[in-house]
Formats: C-alpha cells, sequence, structure tokens
C-alpha cells in the first residue's frame, strides 16, 4: 500500500497528495484497500466494535420501530442498510420480523449495500435463510424505490475529508509528501479548492493556531445519492460526530482524524497502511442542510442514548430475569444495560431522523410513534 500511495504522490503535478486521496487509496482500493482485505474488521477479533456488536437487542429495536410505521402506513416494507458490514444487524433486524411480525416479514424486501466484497460474503452467509435479501455493493446500483426506509449506521464518518491547520494566521490545507527519508510526511500549502474555504466560511470556523478541522468534501455526493433513491419515507442515520458548537471545545483543537488498529486508537493514520480502520467525527449541521436543500425534515436528532428509550428500548427488559449469567435473558438485560448506561457505547452516537415527501399528519403520527420513553 505504500508504494501505491508514493506513487500516486509521485504522480501528481504538485508533488503531493490531498488526505481525501489517501484516505481513498488506503480504505477503498479496489485490490489493497482496507474495506477490501478478506479479515475480521467488526468486533473482538476486528479492530472495532459497532453497536450491532452488543447483540442482537440494537437491530431489534429499530425493526420494531420499522414494523410500526410499516403497520401505521407510513412506509411500505422496504429497508435498505447502507454499510451492512458483517450482517449481524440484518440479521437480527430480520429475524425478528420472521417471529414478531410474520406478515410484515413475508412482505419485506431488504436491500444490503457495502462497498467491501469481503463483507458481502459474511452478509450472503450469515442471512442465507432469508431469501427477501438482495445484495450491492454500491448505491447507484439499486432502482428507485417508491417508499420505505434508509438506514446506516457508521456510513459517514468513514467517508474522505481534507483537513486544514490553522497556521501563521491563515487556513491551509494539510497534505502528504514524501520526505527526504522516503517516507510518508504531512505538509501544509495554500488552500486552493473553492469548497474547502466556503465551508469555513459558512460554518464561521475562525481558527486558534495549531487547530485542525477536517472538510467532509465526500458528504454530499453519498448523502444526495442515498436520497434520491426514495421517493417518500424515512432516513436514519447513526453516527458519532459534532454539532457546529461542539467543534469549538478546546480538546478537539486537533480535529478528529484516526486510526483504529486492533480497538487501539493510533493518531498517526499514515502507519499500519491498508490494515488499519479510518475515521472522523462527522459534521452533523452540514448532513442536516443536505437535507433541507433537498426538501427533506429533519424530524428528530438526539443522543443515541435517549433515542434508543424513545424508540422503546425498556420493552427488551425481561422482568425478574435468572441470575444466571449465562442464560439468554441474563445476556439480554446485560445488551439493553450495556446501550443505556452512561459510560456505554452509546456516549458516542447521535441518531438523525428524516422524512421525505411526508404530510404533515404524518409527521405527528410519526412523532408519536418514537416518543416511546416514559420517563422523559
Amino acid at each position: 500500500m505504500k508504494n501505491i500511495i508514493m506513487n500516486a504522490i509521485n504522480n501528481s503535478k504538485k508533488g503531493f497528495i490531498t488526505y481525501e486521496q489517501f484516505i481513498l487509496l488506503v480504505l477503498y482500493d479496489h485490490e489493497n484497500g482496507y474495506y477490501q482485505m478478506a479479515n475480521e474488521k467488526i468486533g473482538r477479533k476486528g479492530d472495532f466494535y459497532t453497536t450491532s456488536s452488543v447483540g442482537s437487542v440494537y437491530g431489534e429495536v429499530i425493526a420494531a420501530s420499522f414494523c410500526r410505521f410499516v403497520k401505521n402506513n407510513l412506509i411500505e416494507p422496504f429497508f435498505i442498510e447502507v454499510g451492512g458490514g458483517n450482517g449481524r444487524f440484518a440479521s437480527s433486524f430480520l429475524s425478528y420480523c420472521e417471529k414478531k411480525e410474520p406478515e410484515i416479514y413475508q412482505n419485506l424486501n431488504y436491500y444490503l449495500i457495502d462497498a467491501s466484497q469481503y463483507h458481502r460474503k459474511l452478509q450472503k452467509e450469515l442471512l442465507t435463510n432469508h431469501l427477501n435479501c438482495k445484495y450491492f455493493s454500491n448505491i447507484v446500483e439499486i432502482e428507485q424505490i417508491n417508499n420505505g426506509m434508509v438506514f446506516s449506521n457508521e456510513l459517514f464518518d468513514a467517508l474522505p475529508v481534507r483537513v486544514v491547520e490553522y497556521n501563521q494566521n491563515e487556513w491551509q490545507e494539510v497534505v502528504i509528501i514524501i520526505d527526504e527519508l522516503n517516507n510518508l510526511k504531512e505538509n501544509l500549502v495554500e488552500i486552493q479548492d473553492r469548497e474547502i474555504s466556503d465551508f469555513l466560511r459558512r460554518y464561521n470556523f475562525v481558527g486558534k493556531n495549531g487547530q485542525r478541522v477536517e472538510i467532509p468534501v465526500g458528504m454530499e455526493k453519498v448523502y444526495n445519492l442515498l436520497q434520491s433513491k426514495i421517493s417518500k419515507g424515512i432516513i436514519l442515520t447513526v453516527d458519532y460526530g459534532f454539532t457546529r458548537e461542539e467543534w469549538d471545545a478546546p480538546h478537539r483543537m486537533k480535529g478528529s482524524l484516526r486510526g483504529y488498529y486492533k480497538h487501539e486508537m493510533k493518531s498517526n493514520i499514515l502507519e499500519n497502511l491498508g490494515h488499519m480502520d479510518i475515521t472522523t467525527h462527522i459534521h452533523w449541521d452540514e448532513l442536516k442542510k443536505f437535507g433541507l436543500l433537498n426538501h427533506i425534515e429533519n424530524l428528530y436528532f438526539s443522543n443515541q442514548r435517549d433515542a434508543i428509550l424513545d424508540f422503546g428500548i425498556l420493552n427488551w427488559l425481561i422482568p425478574h430475569a435468572q441470575s444466571n449469567p449465562f442464560s439468554s435473558e441474563y445476556k439480554q438485560n446485560r445488551a439493553v444495560q450495556s446501550l443505556i448506561m452512561p459510560g456505554g457505547i452509546s456516549d458516542s452516537f447521535q441518531w438523525l431522523l428524516q422524512t421525505k415527501g411526508m404530510s404533515t399528519n404524518d409527521l405527528t403520527k410519526l412523532n408519536e410513534l418514537i416518543s416511546l420513553n416514559e420517563y422523559k
């Protein structure tokens, strides 16, 4: 992978590549990119955990909400998961529908979209008994959906970004060069891309010496493609990120670009090339803006703990469960606890629920169906 990156730099007229180009290569190169490698990425044997790693409860809660939406005629039984990973979320979701809502399950179409050939292989193996699944490598491959729900978990944080740093009273772009010892190294250059300057101006990033910000240059294209595939319906985005005000916190001065290698966070992403996940916190205000530009309603936004409570996770607690820590009841209660307790995995995530093409009455009904937290 290092040779691929160095060739890209040597072939560049400017003598460097941007972080956007770097991330595209190390994560998405068709042969050597991280997501194409045939090795475990998610879970204990991989490099990172996702919420769907915490048992089946997470997928079941969202499946139950989806079924409520269908039964109230807000959407049709069509579910699109973008970035399906190892298929564990889909397995939980589909198994719940099959067991609890068999009529919906019989009419359900479930699309999984994942750029990783390895992940699609895992999905097909895990979901072999669910004949209502179809598998795609890219959003462009699916046809237009009349009415349904689009779901993604940690999709936008893995998209390529550009990086800027405030230095000598101005913003400069951080790029990657080859140093005199033939190693990869960062360098600062003048910003020449108007998209970057417009973003900094739009969100009033004044800048402090040494401050870094990631510019989400890949977000709009992916979001527009994603939302264009449904004429009417719900878009639920789960990810980790910050609102504009949160980006100004002193401890975020160095931005959020980082790597994860065997569950260790790496601040230097110029190492472990092609063998490490690379991620950034997303700009939620930018994602909401893209929705508004496409006449999409930003109906609900919350941290994951409150969201999963609103969506009814307490219904998964089993009263007087066995004290045996290896019993299924005990494990389920422990999974619920891990998702709602402070200090757990939900501290890192937020949920954004958007709607497209829905009437005022539909929005009112939808709000009622996701307000199941009686402890508010």
